[in-house]
C-alpha cells in the first residue's frame, strides 16, 4: 500500500497526534477497568476476560518495547526512584482494593482474611512493580545515552 500525501499542516498534525495519544491512553485505562470490573462480577473467572486480557497485554508489551527501543519514558515524568515508587504505590493500592473486594465478596464473614490477602497482594505488586519500573528506567537511560552517542551524520548517508 502506497503512502498517501499528508493533507495536514504541522499544527494540524500536532493536534492529530494529541488526539491519538489521548484516545490510546483512554482505551488503555478503560480496557483495564473493564477487565477488573468483569473479574469482580464473574468471581475471577478468566474465561470472561481472556480476549480483553490478551489485547491489554499485547498493548502493554508493544508500548514498552517501542519506548525502550527509542529511549523514551514520558513527556512529563522523569525515570527516577521517586516517580517509580509513586507509580508502584498506586498499582499496589489498586490491587489491594481489587483483591480485598474479590475475597470479601466471596467470604463476607472473613474481613480480616480479605484485608490480609489484599495487603499481601498490594505489597507484592508494589515490590514487583518497583523492580520492573527501575529496570525499565535503567534500560531507558542506557538507550538514551546510546542514541546521544551515535554520530548524527550516519543518518544522513
Amino acid at each position: 500500500m502506497k503512502n498517501k500525501k499528508n493533507n495536514l499542516d504541522e499544527r494540524q498534525e500536532q493536534i492529530m497526534l494529541q488526539i491519538e495519544h489521548t484516545a490510546c491512553w483512554l482505551c488503555y485505562i478503560l480496557l483495564l477497568a473493564s477487565i477488573l470490573i468483569q473479574e469482580i462480577i464473574y468471581h475471577g473467572d478468566m474465561r470472561y476476560v481472556a480476549g480483553e486480557w490478551v489485547t491489554f497485554m499485547v498493548l502493554c508489551v508493544y508500548i514498552l518495547v517501542r519506548c525502550l527501543r527509542n529511549g523514551l519514558w514520558d513527556r512529563h515524568i522523569q525515570p527516577n526512584l521517586k516517580n517509580n515508587a509513586i507509580a508502584s504505590l498506586i498499582a499496589g493500592g489498586v490491587l489491594f482494593v481489587f483483591t480485598f473486594l474479590m475475597i470479601y465478596r466471596n467470604f463476607p464473614d472473613k474481613i480480616v482474611g480479605a484485608l490480609a490477602a489484599g495487603a499481601f497482594t498490594g505489597i507484592g505488586v508494589f515490590v514487583l512493580c518497583l523492580i520492573a519500573l527501575s529496570l525499565a528506567a535503567r534500560a531507558t537511560k542506557k538507550r538514551q545515552a546510546e542514541l546521544e552517542a551515535e554520530d548524527p551524520d550516519e543518518d544522513e548517508e
